[in-house]
């Protein structure tokens, strides 16, 4: 794959758009405007043709507009990603709920796109804009490939898993600042990578892969290393499991204890420092005023994981009646991407911060975690993750939790002090996949999760080991959790 320094290009006007039953209310350089009606939707609609479109959060809203049967939706994987009006052709790309809470988000979105601007970005969806941003940074053109077999069987997603599910009091929040792009930053990529001796040294600084067969002691109280168990799900393991992981979660695994027997390698041909240039770019971005800061963050962290993109799982989604309860997905052709031989840079990327979350998280003396995610883990008050500080890379404590109620992994809410249900909501939650105006229903019926599987799985969802002799019933949970419309589907 061929990347080039990004081309400066016009950009083209934004707008927010903010949709209701036969009503919209749209910001624009302009300032606001509102239409009411259907045919005066559709006037509006037709004089955005030239914008670049943002709903702040769901898109599947835009079809009480006009009536949905007016509309069609991207899918990928399941998930919406594009809302397009037919008569007009007009596309509308969600902002992922960045700008919640401002108190001018059109104000907020100007800041950002005239970060980027700054480098030469046009408004885009989030994923495009990363890109754009990305390239930005580049000083001359890369060429990244390599086998995407072994490749893509380095990729794993996040860890997530969560202990007893029960109340907790006095529970503390940490996550790793920045930690995606801090990794991205730290060392360099390989271009691409060449078979080696089996008996290569596998050093944790140097971004090759291997596969191997590895002995991890039952008596370790966390396995190492992620093992894929069937299509978007993984589990880790103890006992004997075998794959292709990257160097760094290798040499972790036997930093522990493991028994690694190598069976083959894969080092770098060549290196680069891909995003060297690129985080000071993104530091600027985390430093705006107000929302900004976070659709900056957001965009940051849509980098990594289109280096592990697949032009498959796509369909469009039509509208048979305009109450858009019924509708049918017409999938799409799979369609070759350049994208898929520079998996082996999302492997390694992945892989950086699972070792991070391993060896300073759940490894850190006196460690016990609660709750486990990606880049985070929830802990009873008195207990801390290594490298605690504020600085990009470093844990810090981002929320205390005097009252904890735990479901499931992802899946949890609590009280953050005693003006909760006075000066705010009592609860604050973190449910994923269920929306935010269901969360109270969902916690209020006291059932627990009868398997932890995410709602919706984003990449992989992690399988606790007590499930694994359930697979036929995971795979049809997980397959439901990519196009489940209502979260009562995964009770």
């Amino acid at each position: 794959m061929k990347i080039d320094p990004l081309k400066i290009r016009p950009p083209k006007p934004v707008a927010i758009l903010y949709p209701g039953k036969r009503t919209l209310r749209c910001f624009t350089v302009d300032g606001e405007q509102r239409a009411s009606g259907r045919r005066a939707v559709e006037m509006m609609l037709s004089t955005l043709t030239g914008h670049v479109c943002f709903v702040e959060s769901g898109l599947n809203e835009l079809t009480e507009t006009t009536g949905a049967i007016s509309w069609v939706c991207k899918l990928w994987r399941g998930k919406e990603v594009r809302m397009q009006h037919v008569p007009t052709g007009l596309s509308v790309q969600s902002l992922r709920g960045t700008l919640e809470g401002s108190s001018s988000p059109f104000e907020d979105l100007t800041r950002t796109l005239r970060w980027l601007r700054g480098y030469g970005v046009v408004p885009a969806s989030i994923p495009s804009m990363a890109w754009q941003l990305w390239r930005a940074s580049l000083p001359r053109q890369q060429v990244i490939g390599f086998d995407n077999g072994v490749g893509r069987a380095a990729l794993y997603g996040g860890r997530q898993e969560a202990k007893e599910t029960r109340n907790y009091k006095d529970a503390v929040s940490y996550d790793i600042k920045a930690a995606y792009p801090v990794a991205m930053a730290s060392r360099p990529y390989a271009l691409s990578l060449r078979p080696v001796s089996s008996s290569t040294y596998i050093d944790p600084d140097v971004p090759g892969l291997a596969e191997a067969w590895v002995y991890v002691p039952g008596d370790l109280p966390y396995a190492p290393l992620p093992v894929r168990i069937a299509p978007g799900m993984i589990s880790f393991q103890h006992g004997s499991v075998g794959g292709i992981w990257p160097w760094s979660e290798l040499a972790a695994a036997k930093e522990l204890g493991c028994d690694v027997l190598v069976m083959r390698v894969w080092a770098p041909k060549m290196e680069a420092n891909l995003f060297g240039g690129w985080w000071p770019m993104i530091a600027e971005g985390r430093g705006l005023e107000g929302r900004s800061s976070t659709l900056a963050k957001a965009i940051a962290n849509s980098t990594w994981g289109q280096f592990g993109m697949v032009g498959e799982e796509r369909a469009t989604r039509h509208y048979s009646s305009d109450s858009g309860r019924q509708f049918y997905d017409v999938p799409e052709d799979p369609r070759t991407m350049p994208h898929e031989w520079t998996a082996h840079i999302a492997a390694e990327t992945t892989a950086r911060v699972r070792v991070k979350l391993l060896t300073e998280g759940l490894y850190a003396p006196g460690c016990n975690p609660i709750h486990v995610d990606t880049d985070g883990m929830i802990l009873e008050a008195g207990q801390a993750p290594a490298n605690v500080g504020d600085g990009p890379g470093q844990w810090r404590a981002k929320a205390t939790m005097p009252d904890f109620d735990l479901r499931g992994p992802q899946m949890y809410r609590w009280r953050c002090g005693d003006d909760c249900g006075v000066s705010h909501a009592e609860w604050h939650y973190n449910a994923s996949g269920i929306p935010t105006d269901d969360a109270p229903a969902f916690f209020a019926q006291r059932r627990p999760l009868s398997i932890d599987v995410r709602h919706q799985v984003a990449f992989d969802a992690t399988v606790p080991l007590d499930e694994l002799h359930r697979m036929e019933d995971l795979a049809a949970i997980a397959d439901r959790a990519r196009n489940a419309q209502v979260w009562e589907g995964v009770r």
